[in-house]
């Protein structure tokens, strides 16, 4: 069975040509657009894959015109194939191995 939403280690980061707040990263080999400064290489993050189904909750707000469904979208020309999201969005007693 597929994992949708895992924990997994930012490859690489790198910059994206006109723009100041976003970046691209490179987790389990797919490329998707992150906040600059929110992630450096070798952190952990919440990667969710693409057709993972979001819980409605307000941090995912965001996605509720998309049904709350992670698709490969196109940001500033950048293909981003998932969302990552920092450690921090889980539960306060999540062990993370």
């Amino acid at each position: 069975m597929r994992k949708l939403a895992s924990i997994q280690k930012i490859i690489a980061l790198e910059p994206i040509e006109g723009a100041d707040a976003i970046e691209r990263a490179t987790v389990l080999g797919w490329q998707l657009v992150v906040k600059k400064g929110e992630f450096n290489v070798g952190d952990l993050a919440v990667y969710c894959e693409i057709d993972s189904l979001m819980p409605e909750r307000p941090e995912f707000e965001f996605l509720k015109a998309r049904k709350m469904r992670i698709r490969t979208v196109r940001l500033r020309g950048q293909i981003s194939q998932g969302i990552c999201f920092p450690p921090s969005i889980l539960p306060p007693n999540f062990l993370i191995e």
